[in-house]
């Protein structure tokens, strides 16, 4: 099922999974759309699925400027969700971008989380990429430079960073993908100058979730090279209740994998009852 949340600045898209008595916030990866976890309900059978589309993806549409969104206003929007869809208390999934988000909403609703689910997430270790462009004033304008342009100047941008082993090829290739187009290019920059403001520091992290008995998985892929396995256990070093699993495959492959784990090898012994 379908469902589309119009407010005064925002519009925020969701499909609904599952018909479980708990409730499942999900969010996906930057460049998917919520039909990522259409085939979530098998490894969540005790739980009703809702599958947010990020602002600028898929028919979640942001009318306010990219400087407005803050915890404040993330708190009021997941607040806003709750409302509508009836919702007291939930469990949260996060993949990659989407595992930020996650952290962060996990964060501002310690008292209603009881597991957080994130597959290879993003929001442990800010790239530092992401930081530069995202943070400084003076970049900022280079960085909409790049992602403005009607020309390929980036791809030259891109290929001396590569030549010089300052990113990893992986990086490479997903960067070529996802700014392949003006459009692309500046969707690129209105996500990431969006969600800029929503990180929060690993140690903080850990103390909201130790204090709130806020369980949580972690997924991850043998091969990404995106995000590494020792970012993450520097974090799961200051839980008190977390767990990690290695799965034999890459980032974008992570989301069907731990799908398929769940559903057939672990008949839901991952998931709150």
């Amino acid at each position: 099922m379908s469902q589309l949340i119009k407010k005064e600045n925002y519009q925020l898209a969701c499909q609904i999974f599952g018909s479980g008595d708990s409730k499942l916030l999900a969010f996906h990866g930057y460049g998917q759309e919520n039909s990522i976890y259409q085939n979530i309900a098998p490894a969540f059978p005790n739980h009703t699925i809702y599958s947010i589309d990020l602002f600028f993806h898929g028919k979640s549409e942001w009318h306010d400027g990219l400087d407005s969104l803050n915890f404040a206003y993330w708190e009021k929007i997941i607040k806003d969700f709750m409302f509508e869809n009836q919702i007291d208390t939930f469990d949260l999934l996060g993949f990659s971008m989407g595992g930020r988000i996650a952290l962060i909403t996990a964060s501002l609703f310690a008292t209603k989380v009881q597991m957080l689910y994130l597959l290879a997430p993003d929001g442990i270790e800010i790239n530092a990429w992401y930081r530069v462009a995202t943070k400084f004033s003076s970049l900022q304008h280079i960085f909409k430079y790049f992602t403005h342009s009607e020309t390929n100047i980036y791809k030259k941008v891109v290929k001396n960073l590569g030549k010089y082993g300052l990113v990893h090829k992986t990086v490479l290739k997903l960067a070529e993908t996802e700014m392949a187009t003006p459009k692309k290019r500046r969707r690129v920059y209105q996500t990431w100058m969006l969600y800029r403001f929503l990180e929060i520091e690993r140690k903080k992290l850990a103390e909201i979730f130790n204090k709130h008995q806020v369980g949580v998985k972690i997924f991850l892929g043998k091969y990404d090279r995106l995000i590494h396995i020792q970012t993450v256990k520097s974090f799961t070093h200051l839980l008190e209740k977390s767990e990690i699993e290695i799965l034999d495959c890459g980032h974008h492959k992570l989301v069907q994998a731990v799908m398929e784990k769940l559903s057939s090898s672990y008949e839901g012994s991952y998931i709150r009852k």
